[in-house]
């Protein structure tokens, strides 16, 4: 059986502003260093060393977390689930919350 397991790391980033971080999942096994990459869930994030403040504070990004499951589940999908579906409305998840 070939398993085409993909390696990940989470990292806290900072927003825009740099006062509101968000804890995504990047492809690779750990950072680098490097100053920006593009997380699991596609959006482009500035990169920087997080302090252990940073990684107890910082939400966990839901749309990395959707991908990653529905990669372990082995589906093969790697787009973004649509989770605005009825049928989806009772999944538990904060939906709607910043």
């Amino acid at each position: 059986m070939e398993t085409t397991e993909r390696q990940h790391y989470w990292l806290p980033v900072p927003d825009r502003t740099g006062f509101k971080w968000h804890r995504h999942a990047f492809r690779g096994k750990h950072w680098d260093g490097r100053a920006s990459d593009t997380s699991v869930c596609g959006k482009p994030c500035a990169m920087a060393k997080p302090s252990e403040l940073d990684w107890f504070q910082a939400p966990t990004c839901p749309g990395c977390t959707e991908l990653l499951i529905t990669e372990q589940a082995g589906t093969g999908s790697t787009e973004q689930p649509d989770t605005g579906h009825a049928e989806q409305s009772d999944t538990g998840s904060a939906e709607g919350e910043q």
